[in-house]
């Protein structure tokens, strides 16, 4: 981000929430008092202002750079797990499923007195 886009201006990660950017800019507000930062707080006031007229948000939203190892990072937490059980309980469903196909196959090739002998055994 460079300096002068709103989000990086405010210390805000690009995003859609109104509620955080509205913090951020109260957070940031602490730190610039007009009273004492007026440059400081003009440049927090034009990228408050920025993300608050409507479809301002959206617009910065958008036009800010993309972050793709946060990306990259989220994506894995969200469906790395959901993916690996989906591996296991298809592993284990072609596991079973092979182990019935192998099951099928060796009974077809029992006589009936090898399968009761197998049975009763």
């Amino acid at each position: 981000m460079t300096p002068e886009e709103p989000f990086a201006v405010l210390g805000l990660a690009p995003t859609m929430d109104p509620a955080a950017v509205k913090s951020a800019y109260f957070a940031a507000l602490a730190r610039h008092p007009p009273h004492q930062d007026l440059e400081g707080f003009q440049r927090l006031r034009r990228a408050y202002e920025a993300l608050t007229r409507p479809g301002g948000l959206a617009v910065a939203y958008l036009t800010s750079p993309v972050d793709v190892q946060t990306l990259a990072r989220d994506a894995r937490e969200r469906f790395d797990a959901p993916l690996e059980k989906a591996a296991v309980v298809a592993l284990a469903a072609r596991t079973g499923a092979e182990t019935v196909a192998r099951w099928v196959e060796r009974c077809s090739r029992l006589s009936w007195d090898e399968a009761l002998r197998a049975f009763a055994g």
